[in-house]
């Protein structure tokens, strides 16, 4: 038997190949507006979470932060799309965005997601600069909003690592969030606690940015809307029912979490009489 020194250091690797790709995809059900869809995926990567399995398996916690980061970032990418798809402001704002022809490919009902579709927003510049651009909603000034997207940043610091280095943390990220200088690497270590935690930061930001969204669309709907050539004209009841739709969330109305509670037609009336007095 010959000895092959090139073969000394490891496993010699096997031919592997991807069966059928399509396994791996599955259709999406459609979500009544882009925060329920949130909470819909946020549910099912937190009940496959106990206290028990966490402490046994302390690699998945991450995996599932990361997860988490994702379903926000494409909260972002869906309410966004969806303003353009409604508000004619919004989509002049958005003409000089690239599209990329493959997004084709998704559906027409879905172009408008196109204008995300090569950015990320698991980073609070890129998330500002888009709420500033497209709606006009300038963060800084907004506590609501500015409190939890700091901390989402630090979530996004951690993710870096976990996606791109193992759970090792850069230096980078270290200094970014204010870290001790240590003399050994540094792992990124995330109990059920912890999840628990970030997921409250990453619901916080949603619901922040759902509601401010509302405000900024719902007055454009009434003030701006019918003085464009795209809605002059129009009964602005049917349209109204395109924005009430966009960011209007099933689960916490059926949860009791909405603070002031109102129908659509009521919501409606009391954006007139106010914006009227």
């Amino acid at each position: 038997m010959i000895v092959d020194w090139k073969k000394s250091v490891s496993a010699s690797p096997s031919t592997v190949t991807i069966r059928d790709i399509t396994n791996y995809v599955d259709i999406c059900p459609v979500a009544n507006s882009p925060i329920d869809s949130f909470y819909i995926e946020r549910k099912n990567l937190l009940r496959a979470i106990t206290p028990e399995y966490a402490n046994s398996n302390p690699s998945i916690s991450p995996l599932v932060l990361v997860g988490l980061i994702s379903l926000t970032e494409n909260y972002f990418r869906e309410v966004l799309a969806g303003i353009i798809t409604i508000c004619p402001k919004a989509k002049q704002k958005s003409a000089t965005k690239s599209l990329n022809l493959a997004t084709a490919w998704i559906g027409f009902g879905e172009m408008e997601k196109g204008a995300f579709e090569n950015i990320s927003f698991s980073d609070p510049k890129t998330v500002k600069k888009n709420l500033n651009e497209l709606v006009g909603i300038n963060v800084s000034n907004i506590n609501q909003i500015s409190t939890p997207l700091d901390e989402f940043g630090k979530l996004c610091e951690l993710r870096h690592a976990i996606v791109h280095s193992a759970g090792l943390l850069a230096g980078r990220n270290a200094v970014n969030l204010e870290l001790p200088n240590s003399r050994n690497a540094v792992k990124i270590k995330v109990g059920y606690s912890e999840l628990q935690e970030a997921a409250a930061v990453c619901t916080a930001l949603v619901c922040a940015v759902n509601i401010e969204l509302f405000i900024n669309i719902a007055t454009k709907w009434l003030k701006e809307w019918p003085r464009t050539p795209a809605y002059q004209g129009q009964d602005l009841n049917p349209l109204f029912k395109k924005v009430w739709s966009l960011f209007f969330s099933e689960f916490d109305q059926s949860n009791g979490l909405i603070e002031d509670s109102l129908s659509q037609i009521k919501a409606r009336n009391q954006i007139i009489r106010t914006n009227a007095a």
